[in-house]
């Protein structure tokens, strides 16, 4: 398995209708889709598949944001084919005034992900650890900073007045780094 170094775009055009292609980190998931919803607000859809690790369960999902069923299969596909995990694409689309059919979509959402591969750097997907450390409070914010800089899931469990026990979740190279060692 591999996951993403970078958040490539992609943009192509197919009879008279616009599609943009935005691959991106999981950790990414949330802001970008708001992002992409508040700045593409005229576009006719913005679809979009995942994978992801969550307690040592994959997850996988797609949506169609009202295409026709199955058009947007190769993105989870081409994820899958890859070998790509804690990894979401998007594909907003402008519709041209010419239906694409089924088909014509299929090949159309799959280009748009194939053009962002071409760009995308990966690594190998290396399983997240589950740590527990006592921080001092003020660094508490500066861990915190550092966790999200890396991808590092930062979650206070206890506060106690000169620090809290904090749990850290992430691979265990970004563990370091978050932890500042």
């Amino acid at each position: 398995m591999q996951s993403l170094l970078n958040a490539p775009t992609s943009k192509h055009q197919i009879k008279g209708s616009i599609f943009l292609g935005f691959l991106v980190p999981m950790h990414a998931f949330s802001p970008t889709l708001k992002q992409l919803q508040q700045e593409h607000f005229k576009a006719r859809h913005i679809v979009y598949a995942y994978r992801y690790l969550e307690d040592n369960t994959l997850k996988e999902a797609l949506h169609e944001d009202r295409e026709p069923r199955n058009s947007t299969k190769p993105l989870l596909d081409m994820l899958r084919r890859e070998d790509l995990i804690n990894v979401a694409i998007f594909v907003v689309r402008y519709f041209g005034g010419v239906l694409l059919g089924v088909g014509g979509l299929m090949k159309a959402y799959g280009l748009a992900l194939e053009l962002c591969l071409e760009q995308a750097k990966c690594e190998p997907f290396i399983v997240p650890i589950h740590i527990c450390e006592w921080v001092g409070l003020n660094a508490l914010e500066a861990l915190r900073a550092r966790g999200l800089k890396y991808g590092v899931q930062v979650v206070v469990k206890e506060t106690q007045s000169t620090g809290a026990w904090v749990d850290l979740i992430g691979a265990p190279h970004l563990l370091e780094k978050a932890l500042g060692h």
